[in-house]
């Protein structure tokens, strides 16, 4: 063998093993962010229906090889307006981890549909296949919410990942008006900032071309697009709701910062993380059982019952009242 053949043989062997080892690594994180289901945590309780008073009526939307499954949030003591708010949530146990603002929304008088995205708590599915899924998820309830109250406007709101699935959503389907909260850009971008901390920024950059493919292959020419190209297809009225203090969405990947338009309008919440709609008090507590989430892996089944039968759930989702009803003043003036 020559000289120039033995070089063309360990240049082309050397990215050989670049693309393999990229390759393995892209599969990886895309396996870890997406490749499971995310149920509600056993250690941790929830607040539902009964906790507030609500009628919940179950739903459920067939999607072919499994359904999505949640429920309409009414309060059957006043008098019912004909505006449903269709509720998306973030990662995590579904809807449930948002009860206390589907309760806001329904003590006010609306509707509120909640369904649990793909490889969610009470839906189907072996995963949550990637971050497009949930633009599917919002689709489907919305077209469910116009089947059976076909009578009704339709008024998205979705935090973080369902800030995203709303915001792309609102380019696929009719509705009146979105809200947005601590909602990220793009799907890339949202898996680099992840894996950036764990497998360092250079190789954080190095795998997004095969993320980039791996979303192609799983949702088409959609699944790499960001939220600002899909509202830039809307005139839909929108409310952007962001923390400044947001260390979870970054700066650079947030909606808040990379969209703009004559029908956006932005609301950034002082001395905020990532659930701006709450208290700073029950922001700093959300931070606390996270963190005690990680070291739970450390303790035995008996100290793990005892630490976490005291955590006040209610106290950790208290809202921010002016938040709150700065979202729907937005939402439901005319």
């Amino acid at each position: 063998m020559d000289t120039a053949t033995l070089i063309t043989v360990i240049v082309l062997s050397a990215v050989g093993a670049f693309l393999c080892f990229t390759f393995a690594l892209a599969f990886l994180c895309d396996k870890i962010a997406f490749g499971i289901r995310y149920d509600k945590n056993p250690l941790l309780k929830y607040l539902t229906a009964e906790d507030f008073d609500l009628a919940a009526e179950e739903v459920s939307v067939n999607q072919g090889d499994f359904s999505l499954n949640g429920y309409i949030y009414r309060n059957e003591s006043i008098p019912v307006k004909n505006k449903t708010v269709v509720f998306v949530h973030g990662m995590g146990a579904g809807h449930l981890a948002y009860t206390t603002e589907i309760a806001y929304f329904a003590n006010l008088g609306y509707p509120v549909l909640a369904l649990d995205s793909k490889g969610c708590n009470l839906s189907g599915g072996k995963n949550i296949k990637g971050m497009y899924e949930g633009v599917n998820t919002a689709i489907a309830a919305v077209d469910y919410a116009k089947k059976v109250l076909p009578e009704n406007g339709i008024y998205l709101v979705g935090h973080s990942w369902g800030g995203y699935s709303v915001l792309c959503a609102s380019a696929k389907r009719k509705v009146e008006k979105v809200v947005a909260i601590s909602a990220p850009n793009s799907p890339l971008t949202t898996v680099k900032n992840a894996a950036a901390p764990v497998i360092s920024t250079v190789l954080a950059y190095l795998i997004l071309p095969w993320l980039s493919i791996f979303n192609s292959v799983k949702f088409g020419g959609e699944g790499n697009m960001s939220a600002a190209e899909f509202v830039a297809k809307s005139d839909v009225p929108m409310l952007l709701v962001h923390g400044n203090k947001d260390n979870i969405v970054k700066n650079e990947n947030a909606a808040f910062y990379c969209i703009n338009g004559k029908n956006i309008k932005k609301l950034l919440c002082d001395d905020k993380a990532h659930n701006p709609y709450n208290t700073v008090n029950a922001e700093k507590q959300l931070a606390d059982i996270s963190s005690s989430l990680k070291k739970a892996r450390k303790m035995n089944e008996a100290e793990k019952l005892d630490y976490f039968e005291r955590f006040d759930i209610k106290s950790a989702t208290e809202e921010d009242e002016k938040v709150m009803e700065q979202i729907a003043e937005f939402l439901f003036s005319e």
